[in-house]
């Protein structure tokens, strides 16, 4: 990569950077090009330029967001622990990603139009399908191996019920519904 290419990479980060502070705490709505602009101590036109458009800026941040997420949660999977720990451990790693999206009383980017947007579905219906569904076909066949899976249960039927799930997160919810949801898929109505 020239120093062109390498200027040009450093302003985009931090124009995501100042993006993501600024959305975590007044939400994508409450947040103007011109402040991220400021924030990021870029011109608005540069925004544009690299973005095209707020939307895909917010886009790009999620898209970001989610791969550093998978990154942390690929490495859970290789450390040699039993599958509660794993499971206990990517668990709170989805919970405290959750929180990241937001601060204080906004939604921050956990925000219903991005999430019901056609091109973000899309992309998170590949993202599962080549890096979430294998990592929890590991997960399960290793619960499945110890014992603390049912070993009867279909990999197809679980991962039915994950979409399940899914399909109901990518609805219009409120934050509690969400954080409630997250708690009924990984522990049930009985809780811890």
């Amino acid at each position: 990569m020239n120093g062109f290419e390498k200027r040009k990479e450093i302003l985009k980060k931090n124009i995501k950077e100042a993006a993501f502070a600024l959305f975590r705490v007044y939400g994508i709505q409450g947040v103007k090009m011109t402040d991220i602009a400021k924030k990021a101590d870029v011109s608005k036109v540069s925004i544009y330029n690299f973005f095209g458009s707020k939307m895909n800026l917010v886009k790009n941040i999620i898209f970001d967001f989610m791969d550093q997420a998978y990154l942390e949660m690929r490495e859970i999977m290789n450390q040699e622990l039993s599958f509660d720990k794993k499971f206990n451990q990517i668990f709170n790693l989805s919970y405290q990603s959750f929180d990241k999206l937001r601060e204080g009383d906004s939604d921050g980017l956990i925000n219903n139009e991005l999430i019901q947007n056609e091109e973000v579905q899309i992309f998170l219906r590949e993202y599962s399908e080549k890096k979430i569904k294998p990592l929890f076909r590991e997960l399960i066949s290793q619960g499945q191996r110890e014992g603390s899976v049912d070993e009867t249960l279909d990999i197809t039927t679980v991962f039915l019920y994950i979409q399940t799930m899914q399909t109901i997160l990518n609805s219009s919810l409120t934050i509690k519904q969400r954080n409630d949801l997250g708690k009924l898929i990984f522990y049930g109505i009985r809780g811890k």
